[in-house]
């Protein structure tokens, strides 16, 4: 079998590197991939796996995107003071420069969508969910919020003005991992709802004031899709081991959105629709959200369903629609705000006894996903997770296998949807 395995890979190799030299690559930006991390815990740039090692398969797929969480990691504590010794004295704009001025330029020609995640700033849940209204008497601002949006968002725009101008603000913030009570969620990157409409309503005014005008999109954090029960998702634990945990989206949802619509504002699958609507209730409330004028240009949403099988357009369709009914409910039926996919992808292990199910399966999925975005007007962009498997991280989403010389299946797929 591992020579079979061999044989069949090396014909998809070469298949695909001719294929990589005929066709024509998607329009800029049209649809995305991500990366591994785009600097490790030392400051470098060029190690196994990282953004810039996987360049030349997001080219060879034919990707006009690249999305980047600009993280701080353990070499940095701000984006502007010196970083650890290795950095030999850069502070970390100047290394993500390499990362995001290499990701623009020839032969690569990328789009860059910047995450501004929890990792962009140094912080504890504990602080970047202080002041809840959903527990408390307060608002939902705090110190760490405010912080984020100046000494991160606000730096991160200022600085990369003309080479970045998508942001999304960040990453999966209806995401949790236990929920001991019902108003109290824990784990994963969750914020809750009114810290949310705080986040993005700082994070919007200081991406837009580094970046005057309509050049910027700012894309609220993408919401976390799964099936019901939650899905099992890599994570790294407080040792820095990688681990699995069971990762959930949904919370309680008012029945109906405010302000004197009619619209009802109710979720009928784990989509993370009923936290948007939660987020819009509880920015018009406490945030000062006025109607027309919502912090936000695009709705991000994540998709992570059917992972043990095939899944169908109908159900892809369905979880985003959910998504748009409750946006669309205190936006308006006819506004021009889109959903983007910056994030959606399915596992296909190689040390798996069943990887040859789940590669052709990958494979289907990918194919059965893009052809329903591409059918679905108000899907801005979908952004695949991942361009190459990180077995250190337990991260098996790649399209390309962690060894760099083996092509999944699935790495077809995105090759003909990326040629659309």
């Amino acid at each position: 079998m591992p020579f079979v395995r061999l044989i069949i890979a090396l014909c998809w190799a070469l298949s695909l590197t001719a294929l990589a030299l005929t066709s024509t690559s998607a329009a800029h930006g049209h649809q995305g991939l991500q990366g591994g991390w785009a600097i490790d815990d030392s400051g470098h740039v060029n190690f196994v796996h990282s953004v810039t090692s996987e360049l030349p398969y997001m080219q060879q797929a034919g990707a006009g995107a690249i999305r980047i969480n600009f993280r701080l990691g353990a070499c940095f504590s701000t984006w502007t003071a010196p970083g650890c010794s290795t950095a030999d004295g850069a502070n970390a704009l100047a290394v993500y420069d390499t990362v995001v001025n290499t990701a623009l330029s020839p032969p690569y020609d990328l789009q860059v969508i910047g995450l501004i995640s929890n990792e962009s700033w140094n912080g504890s849940q504990a602080q970047w969910t202080a002041n809840n209204a959903e527990n408390t008497s307060r608002s939902g601002d705090n110190t760490y919020i405010q912080n984020f949006a100046t000494n991160a968002a606000g730096v991160l725009a200022s600085h990369f003005a003309g080479r970045i101008t998508t942001w999304e603000v960040w990453n999966e913030p209806n995401a949790w991992t236990s929920n001991p009570s019902p108003t109290v969620f824990t784990g994963g990157t969750f914020i809750y709802p009114s810290n949310f409409a705080w986040l993005l309503k700082r994070s919007y005014a200081a991406i837009k004031s580094a970046e005057p005008g309509t050049s910027s999109t700012v894309i609220s954090g993408g919401l976390f899709g799964h099936d019901a029960g939650g899905a099992a998702m890599p994570a790294t634990t407080v040792t820095g081991s990688p681990t699995t945990v069971v990762k959930h989206g949904n919370v309680a949802s008012p029945t109906r959105a405010p302000g004197g619509t009619t619209a009802t504002c109710t979720s009928s699958v784990p989509s993370g629709a009923d936290y948007l609507c939660n987020t819009y209730t509880s920015g018009r409330k406490n945030a000062g959200w006025k109607a027309g004028a919502y912090p936000l240009d695009r709705v991000g949403q994540h998709l992570y369903i059917d992972q043990s099988g095939t899944t169908s357009s109908s159900k892809i369709s369905a979880y985003l629609q959910d998504v748009r009914n409750a946006y669309v409910a205190f936006e308006g039926s006819s506004t021009a705000k889109r959903t983007e996919l910056t994030e959606f992808g399915w596992v296909a292990n190689p040390s798996s006894a069943t990887f040859s199910a789940d590669a052709a399966n990958q494979a289907s999925n990918v194919t059965t996903a893009y052809t329903t975005f591409h059918s679905t007007p108000y899907v801005a962009r979908a952004d695949y997770f991942v361009a190459q498997d990180v077995p250190e991280g337990n991260v098996f989403y790649g399209l390309v296998e962690g060894d760099g010389t083996t092509y999944k299946p699935a790495f077809q797929s995105y090759v003909s949807a990326a040629a659309y």
